[in-house]
């Protein structure tokens, strides 16, 4: 025998119904109010980044002035660097950024093609890096002087990820632009990239493994930023 089928009566049926449309809008405009937490920064044209290496025969420097993506920061972080002290919690954030391995030179065409070589340029066009968490430095901040951060993230060259921490500084300027600054040592090898010893110069040039990469990273709030 079948059991009997629960009928419910008609005033509770329109509740229930009710209850779970109130619901369903609640949770939309929870995620809505979470998504407006965060102001979106977009590249601008005016950045740079610097690689500093070394070689038997002399150093040797590589700069472009192409840094592509967007950064994310909640909307009332306090940016101002009259701050005095920033909160000493992880910072709602998000960064994705990507730098065109061809437009990095050196000045010089024949190291440039080495370099292009030795970073599989066809293969892995683009260096990339995603921002997995930001935190403030501790302790008072002097007036004037840009915001510490420290930074985690994954960086990826030559299609290799590796994870890299490294302190940055946050500055607001122009009343709707960010200027983010960094640096950090980067070893080729950890990125599957033999160190070039390039067939020129009786074969005597040998580039060291470690690099500095240093850039200046230029964001404008996104209904500003250049189209």
């Amino acid at each position: 025998m079948k059991p009997p089928r629960l009928l419910l009566p008609n005033a509770i049926a329109p509740a229930i119904a009710l209850t779970l449309t109130l619901a369903i809008a609640l949770g939309s405009a929870a995620s809505s109010a979470f998504a407006e937490t965060l102001t979106r920064y977009q590249a601008t044209p005016a950045s740079k980044v610097t690689v500093n290496g070394t070689s038997t025969i002399h150093d040797w420097k590589m700069e472009g002035k192409i840094i592509g993506g967007h950064f994310e920061i909640e909307s009332n972080y306090p940016l101002e660097t009259s701050a005095g002290k920033l909160p000493d919690l992880k910072v709602k954030s998000s960064a994705e950024v990507s730098i065109p391995v061809q437009s990095i030179k050196s000045g010089t065409k024949r190291m440039d093609e080495v370099m292009l070589e030795a970073m599989k340029q066809p293969e892995f066009p683009k260096i990339t890096y995603k921002l997995t968490e930001l935190s403030p430095r501790t302790g008072e901040h002097k007036s004037g002087d840009p915001l510490e951060f420290v930074s985690k993230g994954e960086l990826t060259i030559a299609g290799v990820t590796r994870p890299v921490e490294m302190t940055v500084t946050v500055e607001k300027f122009d009343g709707n632009k960010l200027k983010v600054v960094g640096s950090t040592p980067i070893k080729m090898t950890n990125h599957g990239i033999k160190p070039p010893a390039p067939n020129i110069a009786l074969g005597l040039i040998k580039v060291g493994d470690e690099v500095k990469v240093s850039f200046e990273w230029i964001t404008a709030r996104k209904m500003d930023a250049p189209k």
